[in-house]
């Protein structure tokens, strides 16, 4: 494949990480496309990066005139469907940030919806999740026995609530908690969800495994805290930037250090390195249709009590 041509669809905040990986990846030419058409975007990253060429786009329809190799999707979620839906049709390859899309609409059923777009023939479409490759790496370094219960606490500097707070993060921790534990059926049984205005979190069982998702965000919040319990081990994440590189470990009940590469950086670059090929594929979009069929469940589940 060329590494020439490829389009972010939302530079800042997340975006920012697909820029990086493009630029790392090899890419030679790289198209933006802001909220607002802001000039300086391009000026700056060309002074900053000497060996790739900017551009800046004012509208999505100029897309079809660029065919690029690849387009990244980084605008926020309530965009994220219609969006796909045009850019579907300028690029075969796509890369959409987390998560894929969401349709507040009771009489629309995302898991079909989801299907449907993903199934189409004429576009090969990946998520990314990042988790698929933090659960990669702790399966490699640790000796997981079978995993009867599995905790994930995700305490972020988002702006979501309520229920936009789940669309957000399930994503996370149903993709770790697949690569952890990967069945080909979907068994799943919710046991409670409580929801409030800045905090969501659940109890289910999910192909035999006792799960508990604990989810908070704070806009005011300088960094995102997250640690994870597997079977009777608790992990901790810890991220940092030490000469200008993204350092990523975990701590292992207190006392063990384990060293990791950047989930996301490492995820971006599989899927970037696997394009054409469908293996990371299939098992991307298998996760992210299971993930939706939970995740429309858990928010329009209603607790026995507060029906009482």
């Amino acid at each position: 494949m060329k590494k020439s041509l490829g389009v972010v669809i939302g530079p800042a905040g997340i975006g920012k990480a697909h820029i990086r990986e493009l630029i790392n990846y090899g890419f030679q030419n790289i198209y933006l496309l802001g909220k607002k058409f802001r000039k300086e975007r391009s000026i700056l990253l060309n002074k900053e990066y000497k060996k790739v060429n900017f551009y800046n786009l004012k509208l999505i329809t100029e897309i079809k005139k660029i065919k690029p190799e690849v387009i990244h999707l980084c605008s926020p979620t309530k965009y994220h469907y219609d969006q796909i839906l045009i850019i579907k049709n300028y690029c075969k390859h796509l890369i959409i940030e987390k998560p894929i899309f969401w349709i507040k609409d009771k009489d629309k059923s995302n898991t079909k919806v989801v299907k449907n777009l993903l199934n189409l023939r004429s576009s090969k479409i990946f998520v990314n999740l990042p988790m698929i490759s933090l659960a990669t790496q702790i399966k490699k370094k640790e000796k997981l026995k079978k995993i009867k219960k599995f905790n994930f606490n995700y305490f972020t500097s988002g702006k979501n609530k309520f229920e936009d707070i789940p669309i957000d993060l399930l994503p996370h921790a149903l993709s770790f908690l697949f690569t952890l534990n990967p069945k080909k059926e979907n068994d799943y049984n919710i046991i409670e969800v409580n929801k409030k205005k800045y905090s969501w979190n659940c109890k289910m069982i999910v192909n035999e495994c006792l799960c508990k998702f604990y989810f908070k965000q704070d806009s005011k919040s300088r960094k995102s805290i997250l640690s994870f319990k597997i079977n009777d081990d608790t992990y901790l994440r810890k991220s940092f930037i030490k000469n200008n590189v993204y350092v990523n470990k975990v701590l292992k009940n207190q006392t063990k250090l384990i060293n990791l590469k950047n989930p996301m950086s490492d995820y971006l670059n599989l899927i970037l390195k696997n394009l054409n090929k469908n293996e990371i594929l299939v098992k991307n979009n298998d996760i992210i249709i299971k993930s939706t069929q939970i995740i429309e469940k858990l928010i329009n589940f209603t607790n026995f009590d507060e029906n009482r």
